[in-house]
């Protein structure tokens, strides 16, 4: 695996769940490189929270595994009932991943 020593995006945060328990939150965003054919770019995601190990995440280009990156984060915590605080206790959020695959 490529040396994970520089992030693209880096987050640490506390994550609520739906019982009001926390817990530290880490998220680590690293580009990744490109495979299959030179047609897929992907990133590594570190998140513990989500995964004990690095999660690949693809793209179209850079920008678009970042992006998928970013949506998968947010859509998990979503989907657990889950949200991001500061440690005084303000509501933190994921960049806004939009993205347009642009035309070849």
């Amino acid at each position: 695996m490529e040396q994970l020593n520089d992030p693209i995006f880096k987050l640490e945060a506390i994550v609520v769940n739906g019982d009001g328990e926390k817990a530290p939150f880490s998220l680590s965003i690293f580009y990744g490189g490109i495979e299959k054919k030179d047609i897929c770019h992907y990133c590594w995601v570190r998140c513990p929270h989500i995964r004990n190990r690095d999660l690949k995440i693809f793209g179209v280009d850079d920008a678009g595994a970042l992006a998928g990156a970013l949506l998968f984060t947010e859509t998990y915590l979503k989907r657990g009932g889950e949200f991001l605080i500061t440690e005084d206790g303000e509501e933190v959020h994921l960049p806004p991943y939009e993205y347009a695959a642009e035309e070849p």
